[in-house]
């Protein structure tokens, strides 16, 4: 088959489907031959061919790729089923079913983690269900739609919207996916918890309320709680300390104002102005026993070298000396590492040695083909096709470790 032509390359319709029937040529042929089949009708449908060069050498290449195929397989059980629409229908369907299905139970297992592998299969889902449309797309009275649903479907009709009811779900499934609109496993849990936690606390006020009246206090009773105007009650006034020398009236202004309880007896005096102006300047018998201070007599930068000669504490002007600089350390020499003059010799080449080096890189292409087929086979789940892929890619590897040892 030749290369895909750039006029199809970006057909939705086209491209996708020749990739799945790549993957699938060793893991599953009968899927992979019916995906070009889809491909071929819809170039024909639309008469993509018609007036483009390019599409048409390339359709008829894959008319003669998918004959070659149906008529000689090497397996005899795939030329049957390729020989028979009613199991090739049902092959398909249960393969593309399978992936359906596997795909809504990652979706309901879904952590965030596998986020771009879960999208390219709702992908590779999507396709190989489009595919279906090859046996729906005509009317053949040879094929029972009904055993291949399994009674779901019992006409063509039936079977058609069936299958557009399943594509509709994965493209919806798979827009949420890209849109981070599926919920992660788990998170409905803890969003319910958090729900039923913050009803609890709602419903347990954190403060105690405040009593309606005084009396509901306990331990508080009518005797202990007299009213607050009585006329009887007097605010007590400031104490008198001991032998405290009594002071002149303050000529600076009028005596402290008296306070009167409710019954007209005076209960409590208010202090009155100082009897002395902080700013104003006297001498030391008019101050009487109150005396501020003054200012200090020495500033801080006075020397005060000649004050207090006769005192025990000497005081000793500051070290003006400069000492000497250390001399600065010497700074160490870089190291300058050589290079080596010894070179590295190689095995000189010769025809045998690259008949070697050729054999063994074709037989390395051939272990990675098959690395690649299991791969594939086991994206979708064929467990016997992986493992006989990977059996002879290790056989083969065996080989080129044993000849090159």
């Amino acid at each position: 088959m030749s290369s895909l032509p750039e006029s199809l390359k970006t057909d939705r319709n086209i491209a996708p489907f020749i990739a799945r029937s790549n993957e699938l040529a060793q893991a599953n042929p009968v899927v992979s031959y019916y995906c070009k089949i889809y491909v071929l009708d819809h170039i024909l449908s639309n008469r993509l061919h018609v007036g483009n060069p390019e599409v048409e050498a390339f359709t008829v290449s894959l008319l003669d790729d998918t004959e070659t195929i149906k008529a000689s397989h090497e397996d005899e059980n795939v030329r049957a089923v390729l020989a028979d629409r009613q199991l090739s229908l049902n092959l398909v369907f249960a393969f593309g079913f399978r992936l359906f299905t596997s795909c809504l139970e990652d979706l309901s297992h879904y952590d965030g983690t596998n986020k771009i592998q879960l999208a390219s299969k709702l992908r590779a889902t999507i396709n190989f269900l489009s595919v279906l449309k090859v046996f729906t797309g005509t009317e053949d009275s040879s094929l029972d739609f009904s055993k291949t649903s399994g009674g779901k479907c019992t006409s063509r009709h039936e079977f058609d919207a069936f299958i557009k009811e399943k594509l509709k779900t994965l493209k919806f499934q798979l827009s949420r996916l890209i849109k981070d609109e599926i919920p992660l496993q788990g998170e409905e849990e803890e969003l319910a918890e958090l729900g039923n936690v913050k009803d609890n606390s709602d419903d347990a006020s954190p403060f105690p309320s405040a009593p309606q009246d005084l009396s509901d206090i306990p331990g508080r009773s009518e005797s202990t709680s007299p009213p607050l105007n009585s006329s009887s009650t007097q605010i007590p006034g400031s104490p008198r300390l001991p032998h405290s020398p009594r002071l002149p009236k303050s000529p600076l202004g009028p005596s402290s104002p008296t306070l009167r309880s409710s019954s007209g007896s005076p209960a409590f005096k208010l202090p009155g102005a100082p009897r002395f102006d902080p700013g104003s300047e006297g001498s030391d018998s008019d101050l009487g026993p109150f005396k501020l201070p003054g200012a200090p007599k020495f500033l801080p930068d006075d020397d005060l070298s000649h004050i207090n000669k006769t005192s025990s504490i000497q005081m000793f002007p500051p070290d003006n000396e400069v000492k000497p600089a250390l001399p600065p350390k010497p700074t160490p020499k870089p190291v300058i590492h050589k290079p080596s003059a010894s070179e590295t010799h190689h095995k000189p080449i010769t025809k045998e040695s690259l008949a070697e080096i050729i054999d063994t890189t074709e037989q390395i292409a051939q272990i990675q083909k098959h690395a690649k087929f299991a791969i594939s086979a086991l994206n979708y789940e064929d467990l016997e096709t992986a493992e006989k892929e990977l059996a002879h890619s290790m056989e083969i590897l065996q080989l080129v470790k044993k000849h090159t040892s």
